[in-house]
């Protein structure tokens, strides 16, 4: 891929120094190849969504610009977490982080091991909160809802700005 790509990936932690594991994410992903840290939002903490027996979760979302294909995004994403030790314990639970990409420019895809955008975008405050901070009037691809638009559709959720003490 020769031309660049601006993507919104979403990093949470619930385990763990979760601003530790949230920059250590970052830092890792950014000096990556073809990913260039562009924008951040700020962190934000929510309770678990789905599975609420676990610790709280700090959530960011970065934007970056790439020159790499979505496929290979992934693969990054991925080399992430497991550099990281993510261990999935059980569905939804808690992890040291979760890296998820959100939107790859105008795409939109839907294979066995890439959905994009982020087939839960437009439901998770979590993501659309911290997305809203760094790109609130563009349109979700496939869907014609800005992020603000979508944000707006939720229900009322519970996410608190965190002090990212210097970062």
């Amino acid at each position: 891929m020769e031309e660049k790509v601006i993507a919104y990936i979403a990093l949470g932690s619930n385990l763990g120094d979760r601003i530790k594991n949230l920059r250590t994410a970052l830092d890792s992903l950014s000096s990556s190849a073809g990913v260039y840290e562009a924008y951040k939002s700020p962190v934000y903490e929510s309770p678990a969504a789905e599975v609420p027996d676990q610790p709280d979760f700090l959530n960011r979302v970065v934007e970056v610009e790439t020159w790499i294909g979505p496929h290979e995004l992934l693969a990054r994403c991925q080399e992430v977490e497991k550099k990281m030790r993510r261990k999935k314990t059980r569905e939804k639970g808690p992890r040291v982080i979760d890296v998820d990409i959100l939107l790859f420019g105008d795409a939109v895809l839907n294979d066995k091991d890439l959905v994009i955008p982020h087939p839960a975008l437009t439901e998770r405050a979590f993501f659309l909160v911290p997305l809203m901070d760094l790109a609130g009037n563009i349109f979700i691809p496939g869907t014609g809802l800005r992020i603000s638009d979508a944000l707006a559709e939720l229900a009322p959720y519970k996410l608190e700005k965190v002090n990212e003490r210097g970062w």
